[in-house]
């Protein structure tokens, strides 16, 4: 989402280069790194997917504006209900610094009433921070990169059928057409399919499932803070879509305290190996 929205508002092109390396501080020299301090070098966007670099997409918040970005974290259904049609659905929340400032008056009072430009922004375009999101407003937003920009209100039936055998077909309507730019969708979709099938991808679990999958893959961080800047827990998660050429399915899998993000990969490709073999794929 955040890789759509830096190519819709032209923050970033496919030949923005940013240079992934230890040692990477903000202006008041906190640090940042990427996952396991790892260092990929020069990287563009494509790349950057591949990897899943948080120095990156840090720097690409911190050549634009956080408030800019929120719109279209918006537009692709973050902070709103989906409205599929079962109980319980949860919201979510926008990083924002309007929603930091509630937070931090409501029920998170030991947070700081101020939004750091450099930390919280760069959080917040990796994932961390403040902003929550629910597994199917993950694999709402996928089907709408895969689709070519349309959000879709999901359901769980095709149809209803009453005591007297009447069919009524469940009317599907887009919540959103065209969140962005259809050509900034094509690159992200580039770079999710490299995140599978790149030399570099990190979830090339995903490659030998008996169909094409484009994926993007997250380790949520959170618990205790460690002496080398790591957390002590972990949640795992992938989304993604498949088969890569003409979708059918999207998907988003978490497991909570699930550790790396390898560990969801492992449990989705399980998932579409058996569709594969059951017929469910084409």
């Amino acid at each position: 989402v955040v890789a759509a929205a830096g190519l819709d508002a032209k923050v970033v092109t496919t030949n923005t280069r940013y240079l992934s390396r230890r040692g990477y501080t903000f202006s008041n020299g906190a640090p940042f790194q990427e996952f396991r301090n790892n260092a990929y070098g020069s990287l563009n966007i494509v790349e950057a997917m591949m990897v899943s670099s948080n120095i990156y997409f840090c720097e690409m918040i911190r050549h634009w504006d956080i408030n800019k970005l929120v719109p279209y974290l918006e537009s692709f259904g973050i902070g709103q209900y989906t409205g599929i049609d079962i109980p319980g659905e949860g919201l979510g929340r926008i990083p924002s610094p309007e929603n930091k400032l509630k937070l931090s008056q409501t029920i998170s009072p030991w947070l700081e009433p101020v939004w750091y430009p450099e930390g919280d922004s760069c959080n917040a375009v990796i994932g961390q921070g403040i902003g929550l999101v629910t597994p199917i407003q993950m694999s709402n937003w996928m089907a709408a990169i895969a689709n070519d920009g349309t959000l879709l209100t999901p359901h769980v039936a095709k149809k209803f059928v009453d005591e007297n055998g009447f069919e009524y077909p469940v009317q599907v309507s887009p919540i959103r057409e065209e969140v962005v730019s259809k050509e900034s969708l094509k690159i992200v979709r580039r770079g999710m399919w490299e995140v599978v099938n790149g030399t570099r991808g990190i979830a090339k679990t995903l490659s030998t499932t008996g169909t094409s999958v484009a994926a993007k893959t997250g380790t949520a961080e959170f618990g205790k803070l460690n002496k080398d800047g790591t957390y002590e827990n972990t949640h795992a998660w992938v989304g993604g879509f498949f088969p890569y050429e003409q979708p059918m399915y999207s998907f988003s899998l978490f497991l909570e305290d699930g550790g790396s993000s390898s560990n969801a990969t492992a449990v989705m490709k399980e998932m579409i190996v058996w569709m594969v073999k059951n017929g469910f794929v084409k």
